[in-house]
């Protein structure tokens, strides 16, 4: 069974209307200055066998939608993919749309997201740390 309880700390923000673009916030799954978080011999977690998880409410008007998921070691460039997928306004309307993490080493995280369409309605999306898939 997945995580069905998100953590408002672990979300990449919301989208009204849901609109080409990247959600507005970064996770940063790294160390924070001053902090006594610890990841033996890294410098910040992984995200292996994640799903980014976007919640969409009302969902209208456009065709499709595709997320992906993206990670940088910065945080503001050399964006690289690291998971995509892409969904109908059917599959929007019935309810959490995931995109799976690949394995990567990148200690900031965003998600981006293409449309097909005119959409209305908003989106919320958010790291799933449930990694039993």
């Amino acid at each position: 069974m997945g995580n069905f309880i998100y953590d408002a700390n672990l979300s990449f923000g919301k989208m009204e209307p849901i609109a080409n673009g990247n959600f507005p916030k970064v996770l940063n799954l790294g160390k924070v200055p001053g902090s006594s978080d610890h990841y033996p011999g890294k410098e910040s977690t992984n995200v292996d066998r994640m799903t980014a998880d976007v919640c969409c409410a009302e969902p209208e008007g456009g065709s499709s939608l595709t997320l992906t998921v993206q990670g940088s070691k910065d945080g503001s460039t050399g964006w690289t993919d690291v998971g995509k997928n892409t969904f109908t306004l059917e599959d929007m309307k019935a309810g959490t749309c995931q995109a799976a993490i690949s394995p990567n080493r990148f200690q900031y995280l965003r998600i981006n997201v293409t449309v097909t369409g005119a959409f209305t309605g908003s989106a919320e999306a958010f790291l799933n740390t449930y990694a039993g898939k």
